[in-house]
């Protein structure tokens, strides 16, 4: 079933009444995707670790429990799921030990080679250049830093029947390899697993 343009939309930037009950909705739907995508991050206690789109911030909080002498930061342009993910991680924040911020992925609010380990879940669909959004996350990345970018391929026939292509533009797991190499990654390896019936591919990149 074809969901509405209004709750896609709310997939892309979570706002309002809705956006909150979209986030939590999020939070039960992905779990099982983070943590496959957290297992090929392969994290380690002093890790500098950046999420772009941290949501409901329920990967971060399972990756805090690893990195414990590292630090953690998050992206996100939406000021709803910077509330919930703030709420999960309240201590980290409150302590320093993890940062989240309102902010646009295209323009990543930290120094060149901040970050030796990038995460991004279920955000591709919403960049129309994802050469160009990769190519700003390898500029945050440190000189042998991993990237995990966790995703529905068009491999899976349900997703574009399930999603507006108004809304989500839905790659294939050569083309986003393709793009990810343009923007100066290598080292690419795509893993694909089906997760309560729908494919979830996680490609792996480093610089």
């Amino acid at each position: 079933m074809r969901r509405p343009k209004f709750i896609a939309r709310q997939g892309r930037r979570p706002s309002g009444l809705l956006g909150e009950i979209v986030g939590r909705v999020m939070a039960h739907e992905t779990a099982a995707a983070n943590r496959i995508a957290l297992d090929l991050l392969e994290l380690c206690s002093d890790d500098q670790v950046l999420e772009v789109g941290f949501g409901h911030g329920r990967a971060l909080a399972a990756a805090a429990e690893v990195v414990t002498a590292g630090f953690l930061a998050g992206i996100d342009h939406s000021e709803v799921m910077r509330r919930i993910a703030r709420s999960k991680n309240s201590c980290a924040v409150r302590c320093g030990h993890m940062e989240l911020t309102v902010a646009d992925s295209g323009h990543i609010p930290y120094p060149d080679r901040r970050f030796n380990k990038v995460l991004t879940m279920h955000t591709i669909y919403f960049w129309r250049d994802l050469k160009r959004q990769i190519e700003e996350i390898r500029r945050v990345m440190s000189d042998g830093g991993r990237l995990v970018i966790g995703y529905r391929p068009s491999e899976d026939e349900r997703f574009a029947d399930q999603f507006p292509e108004s809304v989500y533009i839905i790659r294939s797991t050569k083309e986003t390899e393709t793009l990810v190499a343009e923007a100066g990654l290598h080292g690419i390896q795509t893993s694909s697993q089906r997760l309560s019936s729908n494919l979830l591919a996680w490609t792996v990149a480093h610089k």
